[in-house]
């Protein structure tokens, strides 16, 4: 069989999406026979998805990634609010130096034009003194640099094995930027990292060499076009963001005991959903374009459910919430792929790549059985199995299991015959 080349699309969604995608990741684990998350051929990871991705090329696996963010890992403390969200002290303090001449510039053109202004329109004028972002991107960069350093992780594109491209925005142009092999690779994976994840108004604009870089995902939240044009025959993508569904009115709790409409929560909750909606709308528009202009290459999107409001509520920076959203991921695809199981083994099967689901409905059998017990999800999720990986498939234990994977196949077969 001819080999494909396998690409994995991690889209952006903030810390949460990055949990919720180290969880899905630990769940595609399980289903994988003969190789694992770490193996693929390429990787594209935009804004929080790039963070996750920079590991996988690494080889850092699922299990370690938790470990990380949770509290049990020995080597490194998990993030902290202050790891990520720095105060742009100096930005502040340069605006607030031309704070009087914005206020006077401001003053002196309502007086000159005051028959055709408002005070919004000079309010609107003084948002000239804020400063480009809340909070200092450079603080982010040191972070992921230093977690890279302690997971013994190569900072550099071009000593990577697979291919690794980071997706950013050009805050001048509106185009997008595409760091990794061949195009900024001169460029850190941390550097890149921050700057595909620079929320515009959140952090300030990453300078990278003349170019002032964004967020990846105002371009789109994931970029699976780029990762056809490098030859993916099968791509999988995991986008952790999607619009919540709340048709019945009472699938969120904290709206009241009768329900009722997300705006009841005001300006916070209607521009996340508005966000949501039109960032995922934009992938499934570029979903369907890429299956209609490629339609030899197989696309896997995986996504949380949409009426599954949990994940996107909790504050990621507890401990039980970290460890919430990664069972959300888990448990969640794994449900989902166990509905439709045939189909995606088939289409895997298409790109040589064997599923066995015995190992992951057993995990999933056991969380359940504890009810939810935390102690038990975290063990579960932490707990490194035997898997075999491709410089290990031939060895007599990936052997044995790729004979289980394929009765699996043939008993499933005689199911269904």
């Amino acid at each position: 069989m001819k080999h494909s080349k396998v690409a994995l699309v991690l889209a952006g969604g903030g810390l949460t999406g990055a949990v919720y995608e180290i969880g899905a990741l630990r769940a595609i684990d399980d289903l994988l026979v003969d190789r694992t998350v770490n193996d693929f051929d390429i990787y594209v990871g935009t804004s929080a998805g790039a963070l996750v991705a920079s590991f996988l090329v690494n080889g850092v696996s699922p299990e370690e990634m938790l470990s990380t963010f949770q509290e049990t890992n020995p080597d490194f403390n998990p993030p902290r609010p202050w790891n990520i969200f720095s105060f742009n002290n100096r930005e502040f303090l340069k605006r607030a130096t031309l704070l009087p001449r914005t206020l006077l510039s401001a003053w002196a053109h309502y007086v000159r034009h005051v028959d055709d202004m408002t005070m919004f329109d000079v309010l609107w004028s003084l948002l000239e003194a804020l400063p480009s972002g809340m909070y200092d991107a450079l603080a982010m960069e040191r972070y992921v640099r230093q977690l890279l350093s302690i997971q013994r992780c190569t900072n550099a594109f071009d000593e990577l094995e697979p291919e690794f491209y980071v997706i950013a925005t050009d805050l001048d142009s509106g185009e997008r930027i595409v760091f990794g092999p061949g195009q900024g690779q001169d460029v850190p994976i941390s550097e890149a990292v921050t700057a595909s994840s620079a929320l515009p108004l959140v952090y300030n604009p990453v300078r990278v060499g003349e170019n002032d870089c964004v967020d990846g995902g105002l371009r789109g939240p994931a970029s699976l076009d780029l990762a056809v044009e490098r030859g993916a025959n099968l791509i999988i993508c995991i986008n952790p963001l999607v619009p919540y569904d709340n048709r019945d009115r009472d699938s969120i709790p904290f709206l009241g005991p009768d329900g009722g409409h997300l705006s009841r929560k005001g300006a916070r909750f209607i521009a996340s959903q508005v966000m949501r909606i039109m960032m995922h709308s934009s992938l499934q528009y570029h979903v369907k374009q890429l299956r209609r202009q490629h339609p030899d290459v197989d696309i896997i999107l995986i996504e949380p459910r949409r009426d599954d409001y949990q994940m996107f509520f909790y504050n990621i920076m507890r401990y039980s919430a970290r460890l919430m959203v990664a069972r959300h991921g888990f448990e969640s695809i794994t449900l989902d792929l166990a509905e439709d199981y045939p189909r995606y083994k088939q289409i895997l099967a298409r790109h040589g790549i064997p599923l066995s689901r015995r190992l992951v409905i057993s995990e999933l059998n056991e969380i359940q059985e504890s009810g939810y017990d935390p102690k038990v999800i975290q063990r579960v999720l932490q707990t490194r199995q035997m898997r075999c990986n491709r410089r290990d498939r031939n060895a007599p234990i990936c052997e044995l299991t790729r004979a289980l994977a394929e009765l699996d196949l043939v008993l499933e077969r005689a199911e269904r015959g």
